[in-house]
């Protein structure tokens, strides 16, 4: 799974970035600092993780992770090309969400921001690149329909239909798409039917509470988080507690946490856990998988040998306070391959090499 940063030049992308990945990328304020995208891995915090290692005394704890990455900033037209639009556009279609970091603060040279506007750019662009892109699919899929080709006819009704919604605006919903055509969807890897945070970035002032209104009214407030990403990253040459101590009295805690909160649960992920004496480890797993997929996630071949999995709530764990009282109570599960996996379950995979 990956997140895709996106937004207009100079919002604070790459220091969002920084924060989260607690990398190094380059932070500059003038348009297309980024020109390669910086890539990491958003770390997930985990309630439980630390108190699951002390069961084995593991080794090393590993929390879950998402791959996240930083293009440059957007500009209107980039769907035609401005300011190297389409190379930045085509990186971000490998994502599987996008975070879009909104300016609701006053810039240095006096500058205010237009969250409303900002929005309407960015969601055009993406907008105006689909159309395009469907547009030269339709062109391929007209040359096969021609010689009789019914698949390539169905994937035609299917383009042409996604053109014209889009050319009105419209980016039709999931409850308007079949299975096969949310799949084709996901295929083409079209940019405006991926989820969407919105990210207001924010100061301390007023005028930024007031823009961050304006956006949550533009957008719905389920979908925005907010985050102080200028004092968040001062804060991060501090210890942790005295960070969170600060963080507190100005009255910006939370923000990071529940932008990593809010990605996890709009990528529909749970979190499953793998114990033993050389790592306590938590495992991200898209809703709805099931064991033989959390197999395969762990290693290759523990889904090819697949026999078993041991399966045991997270809290029923700790309550239980080791595996053997777990088997002994028979709150220890044996479920086979096709055990849809619970978010915070405990799983041992038994397997043949």
């Amino acid at each position: 799974m990956q997140i895709g940063i996106i937004g207009l030049p100079n919002v604070g992308k790459s220091t969002i970035f920084n924060i989260l990945a607690k990398a190094n990328a380059e932070v500059a304020d003038y348009p297309f600092c980024t020109i390669e995208p910086n890539t990491g891995i958003l770390i997930v915090p985990d309630p439980y993780l630390q108190r699951l290692a002390k069961i084995h005394d593991s080794a090393k704890t590993t929390p879950p992770g998402v791959k996240i990455m930083d293009v440059a900033g957007l500009v209107k037209g980039a769907s035609r090309g401005e300011g190297l639009g389409n190379q930045f556009l085509s990186h971000i279609r490998a994502a599987d969400m996008l975070a879009h970091i909104i300016k609701c603060f006053k810039s240095s040279d006096g500058e205010s921001a237009d969250p409303s506007g900002d929005v309407d750019t960015i969601n055009t662009e993406l907008l105006l690149s689909d159309i395009e892109i469907l547009g030269r699919r339709a062109e391929k899929l007209s040359t096969l329909a021609r010689t009789g080709d019914r698949e390539a006819s169905e994937q035609l009704d299917l383009v042409s239909f996604l053109i014209k919604e889009l050319n009105q605006g419209r980016i039709p919903g999931p409850e308007e798409l079949s299975a096969n055509m949310a799949k084709y969807i996901r295929e083409l890897d079209l940019l405006s039917f991926k989820p969407v945070l919105y990210v207001a970035n924010m100061d301390d002032t007023g005028l930024s509470r007031i823009l961050h209104k304006k956006l949550a009214s533009k957008v719905g407030v389920n979908r925005t988080v907010k985050v102080y990403a200028g004092l968040e990253a001062e804060l991060m040459e501090l210890e942790p507690e005295e960070r969170a101590q600060y963080a507190k009295e100005l009255g910006i805690e939370g923000g990071i946490d529940s932008f990593v909160k809010s990605c996890y649960s709009l990528l529909d992920l749970i979190t499953f856990y793998t114990l033993n004496k050389n790592e306590a480890r938590a495992w991200p797993l898209q809703r709805g998988k099931k064991a033989i997929d959390a197999a395969e996630k762990i290693h290759s071949d523990m889904a090819k040998g697949f026999i078993k999995a041991e399966v045991i709530g997270a809290e029923e764990l700790l309550e239980c306070g080791s595996f053997a009282k777990a088997r002994q109570t028979g709150r220890l599960r044996l479920e086979g391959r096709d055990y849809v996996v619970a978010d915070r379950d405990v799983i041992q995979v038994r397997f043949a090499i």
